[in-house]
């Protein structure tokens, strides 16, 4: 479900989006907007090593790069872009706009055989799926090297990803083609060992832990970066990184952050205060080895009493591939399955997020139960082809039911007993799909919504920043702010026209939260990527959904979960518009649970904020697998009504 706001600026320690479960900013009358499990998926944790795409026979090229990644202070954007520098930009804007073809145009042999136009294709997709929608080149930078007595052009231009920022690098030949290309995260150029230095940042209901890596360059400078531990968000870069003495200042001018401390005589802590839009906080950090790795007790572990087998499949009309994990139960079958169905965004088959993987942990249980589980990488993710921006939910919908008809090929499954179950935004799609076919036996709801859009994105609103502490004008300015731009997107057709009024509101909003001190580039940048996000085809979609439509056309069973203290889809509101809907609509086959003291992935949970996701060690309350093993067994035994 995808958190509409809060807008302070863009980016609080990591970016802020609109998508996915991200935590709490560190101001204090705003919330992150989340990478919501089922609002839109970072990816659920970034991975720190690159999704690169160096041409296989090509390799000469894509390696003749001395510095193979951008140092921390390449965002500094030069006054004019040379003629490569424009030309990587044209390229970037292919591929943006899906013409993959147009773009191997200016591939030399070996690149286009390495990496065709599917391929280049793929290797988009796996970057916007992992790192979440683009945003724009931030800054591109040149430099030239030799090898093999030949000279290379190389240019690497930074983009703002929707959940970090990622360097594409493009080496060019001397007769102007390209010779080699890749996706990375920025990472800085360090020369020896890091310094580690790990802290907690107390800036409102939930702490966020930080690390910082810190060390030298070549050049005889510094460089550094950070993880949000509990935004799942590493390597984040500076800008600048200088330390003089004991005294250490860092800057990500993107975000908004400064630190200024100073290190102990015997560099075990650094003690100083972490400044972003006009906010300060004292921030104490301890030196470490290595970067605290959270524990994660649920994760499967083997022997496991059934196999797991890769499949894959089409959407044929859709010409999508779809790739997953069918778990089977040992037993000899026919077995009931079920299809797991992701939250809003591009998400894997696991669901993965903070290191939780809470479809890995449902489908472990299930089919240890003798129930086999499908579950599915999303439009491009993992294996999957397609593209999540360009899609809706009725789209996910065909996916689905092409699931279904897949399982229906399988001899280990009974045809009459395959079921959904959902999660977030895939408890929208799971009543669509069973109101569509008749194939569907079952429905499980986790954390499913019973409003249209925009009421989910009111609620959601509020809630969210109610437990950070805002106040009734905080309250109040947001719910303005998201009026205005709904009213915008019903009252007007020309996109453009909406693009500017979603700019000018998120502005005004971050304005008046930030007491005018964050600077007006952070302000433009926040607005420029939420009306990129609003105008996207899914979510102007979603505003106007209404699940009761579906619901009141659902005939199967249907279990519906949620959790007391989940922000991100109000637990009363939404339980009781499903179950009144399902009942004026004649089902009786209707089990409505509300789970004391769960948030929205179900984690056991002191606040509900989204910041704690990543801290809770457990994945999923035990109490619910149990409920929904169950309730799937004693539906799927029972004679036919």
């Amino acid at each position: 479900m995808n958190v509409l706001w809060p807008v302070t600026p863009r980016f609080t320690l990591t970016r802020l989006t609109m998508n996915r479960h991200r935590p709490k900013p560190i101001t204090g009358l705003a919330v992150l907007a989340m990478l919501l499990c089922g609002c839109q998926k970072p990816s659920a944790s970034p991975p720190a090593a690159a999704s690169a795409t160096p041409a296989p026979g090509a390799t000469s090229t894509t390696v003749a790069t001395p510095s193979s990644s951008t140092p921390a202070g390449a965002a500094e954007q030069a006054a004019e872009p040379t003629a490569l520098e424009s030309r990587t930009r044209e390229f970037i804007d292919l591929l943006t706009r899906g013409e993959f073809e147009q773009a191997t145009t200016t591939f030399d042999a070996a690149v286009l055989k390495g990496l065709p136009t599917e391929k280049l294709k793929e290797a988009w997709t796996k970057t916007t799926g992992e790192f979440g929608m683009f945003q724009k080149v931030a800054a591109t930078k040149s430099t030239q090297v030799k090898e093999g007595g030949k000279e290379y052009d190389v240019v690497v231009a930074t983009c703002e990803f929707d959940s970090q920022l990622v360097d594409v690098r493009v080496v060019y030949n001397p007769d102007g083609t390209i010779g080699g290309l890749r996706f990375a995260p920025p990472r800085p150029a360090f020369d020896g060992p890091e310094d580690l230095y790990s802290g907690t940042l107390k800036a409102g209901a939930v702490p966020l832990r930080l690390v910082f890596h810190l060390g030298k360059t070549k050049a005889g400078g510094y460089a550094a970066t950070m993880d949000s531990l509990d935004q799942g968000a590493n390597g984040i870069p500076f800008d600048s990184a200088e330390v003089e003495g004991d005294a250490v200042t860092l800057k990500a001018k993107a975000l908004g952050v400064e630190f200024e401390g100073k290190l102990s005589e015997d560099r075990q802590k650094l003690e100083g205060e972490f400044r972003q839009a006009g906010q300060k906080f004292p921030l104490s950090l301890d030196r470490v080895d290595a970067v605290p790795q959270a524990k994660r007790p649920q994760m499967p572990q083997p022997p496991f009493p059934y196999s797991s087998v890769e499949v894959a499949y089409e959407n044929q009309p859709a010409q999508v591939k779809l790739a997953g994990t069918l778990t089977i139960p040992e037993p000899p079958g026919p077995h009931p399955a079920a299809i797991l169905i992701t939250g809003s965004g591009t998400q894997d088959r696991d669901e993965t997020l903070f290191g939780h993987k809470p479809f890995w942990v449902i489908a472990d249980h299930l089919s240890r139960r003798g129930i086999a589980v499908l579950r599915v990488d999303d439009r491009g993710a993992g294996r999957s082809t397609g593209n999540v921006a360009e899609s809706t939910s009725e789209d996910f919908v065909e996916d689905v039911l092409a699931g279904i008809a897949f399982l229906k090929t399988r001899v280990e499954i009974d045809p009459g007993k395959i079921g959904l179950i959902g999660h977030s935004e895939g408890g929208l799609v799971a009543p669509m799909a069973a109101a569509k076919s008749r194939d569907v036996a079952f429905i499980v709801l986790l954390a499913g919504t019973g409003f249209p859009g925009t009421e989910i994105l009111f609620q959601q609103g509020r809630a969210l920043l109610k437990a950070s502490g805002a106040n009734e004008a905080a309250l109040k300015l947001q719910r303005d702010t998201q009026a205005r731009i709904f009213e915008a997107l019903e009252r007007e057709t020309d996109l453009a026209v909406v693009r500017k009024e979603i700019i000018a509101a998120v502005k005004d909003q971050a304005r008046t939260q930030s007491g005018g001190a964050t600077p007006d580039s952070v302000l433009e940048a926040a607005g420029e990527a939420q009306a990129r996000q609003v105008l996207s085809p899914w979510f102007r979609a979603f505003l106007k959904l209404d699940p009761r439509d579906a619901l009141s056309r659902v005939c199967c069973p249907v279990l519906a979960l949620n959790g007391e203290k989940d922000l991100q889809v109000p637990p009363k509101e939404n339980l009781e518009s499903i179950r009144a809907t399902l009942e004026a609509a004649g089902n009786k086959q209707v089990e409505i649970v509300e789970f004391p003291g769960l948030n929205h992935l179900f984690q056991t949970s002191r606040t509900g904020l989204p910041a704690e996701y990543g801290q809770i060690e457990e994945t999923i309350a035990p109490q619910v697998l149990d409920k929904i093993a169950a309730w799937i067994a004693g539906i799927t035994q029972r004679p036919p009504a």
